[in-house]
């Protein structure tokens, strides 16, 4: 990574301090979605839909709407991420296996994306991945392209 990337990522590690590194809440709920309401409730005052109370586990269509979101950026499995039309606090969506034996590749293309993370600009990303703690991540960073590929899209809500 260059002297300017690890710079603009300790500079947002200070600014989401309190947002990371926050522990795993349990292998039956949707862990990834619940740094997502966290980062909406803390830094933009708006309170997000508990899916997890409701046990909706992926990013459902319908979870989707209920939100007032809308898709922005749509991308097949395997394809590189764009981000020209992505911009801070837009959610990214992927598919990912949700076991270890998954081995970090995607999950098939007829299922809801089942993870997500807040895109904080400039390829980095606030997310909570399996079993870990929270993080933010350098998209563009070597480990990980699992998630330029897994990447399906990414949604925001809607102005009107």
């Amino acid at each position: 990574m260059s002297t300017e990337r690890n710079r603009k990522l300790l500079t947002l590690q200070e600014e989401y301090k309190d947002l990371i590194g926050r522990p795993w809440t349990g292998r039956r709920i949707f862990g990834c979605y619940n740094i997502i309401r966290d980062y909406y409730r803390e830094t933009r005052g708006r309170e997000l839909a508990d899916f997890n109370a409701r046990k909706v586990y992926s990013f459902t269509p319908e979870a989707i709407d209920e939100e007032n979101g809308e898709w922005i950026y749509r991308s097949e499995w395997g394809d590189m991420v764009d981000y020209k039309d992505i911009l801070k606090d837009d959610i990214l969506l992927f598919r990912l296996y949700t076991t270890a034996l998954g081995g970090a590749y995607s999950a098939p293309a007829d299922r809801s994306p089942n993870h997500g993370g807040v895109y904080l600009g400039d390829g980095f990303m606030l997310h909570h991945p399996y079993d870990e703690l929270s993080q933010l991540v350098d998209l563009y960073s070597k480990g990980y392209e699992v998630y330029q590929v897994a990447c399906v899209g990414a949604i925001r809500g809607k102005s009107t």
